[in-house]
């Protein structure tokens, strides 16, 4: 069954930062090897120059801590990432490179979901179920959202183990994507891009989702966005 999980992933510069002349603070990382998958977006906190090496160090540190990870323990999984964060972000001021961090990490008998910071992680399942997870912006200020620094706590992780055998889809995206799609509206939004995804080839799946973003229909939206899911055939 391992080898029927794909993934794929996208993210473009929103058009406030092309005004600007400011790079994508967005990045994402989508990687498949013998022990399973990581797939990971990351949005650069605020308007600090270094904001876009922050979101890059966040998807690498995720990548290496699942890739050493051989235990079921989430402590040590999370501990290390943040460590390797700190490593990599180096010799950039930590505080001026806060990110996000969404991320998916699928295993033979387990895939672990985490967020820390906003944005959005659907799940689809096969019984055609929905889950989510997005942060509550109602319990903290409109223009605050936790983020990878130097005073991280783990407990401001959000995670969620689940079985890979119950689940077809799973989507992370940034906020530039996130705050535009309605509630209503996000189980079709993974359920459509599924669908695509099992008719066309990965490269043609990419190019409809860079134009989808490209193109976003949203008036007057100005972030970056960034896409990325992990998906069975």
């Amino acid at each position: 069954m391992d080898n029927y999980w794909k993934s794929f992933g996208t993210s473009v510069r929103g058009p406030g930062h092309v005004r600007s002349g400011t790079p994508n603070q967005d990045s994402f990382l989508t990687l498949r090897r013998r022990w399973g998958d990581v797939v990971v977006v990351s949005d650069g906190v605020g308007s600090h120059k270094t904001s876009e090496y922050g979101s890059r160090a966040a998807c690498l540190s995720v990548y290496y801590a699942a890739k050493e990870w051989k235990d079921t323990n989430t402590d040590t999984l999370i501990s290390s990432i943040q460590s390797n964060w700190l490593s990599f972000i180096r010799p950039f001021d930590p505080q001026k490179s806060a990110a996000t961090c969404l991320f998916a990490i699928r295993r033979n008998t387990d895939i672990i979901l985490g967020m820390l910071g906003d944005g959005l992680i659907s799940v689809l399942r096969r019984d055609g179920s929905y889950f989510e997870m997005i942060e509550n912006k109602d319990v903290c200020f409109s223009n605050q959202t936790s983020a990878l620094s130097e005073k991280t706590q783990i407990d401001s992780w959000h995670l969620i183990k689940i079985d890979p055998n119950v689940c077809n889809a799973i989507l992370l995206c940034t906020d530039g994507v996130a705050d535009d799609l309605l509630p209503n509206k996000r189980i079709d939004f993974i359920r459509h891009i599924y669908e695509q995804s099992k008719k066309y080839s990965i490269c043609k799946i990419y190019r409809e989702l860079k134009s989808m973003l490209e193109n976003w229909p949203v008036p007057k939206h100005s972030d970056d966005k960034t896409i990325a899911c992990l998906f069975r055939l």
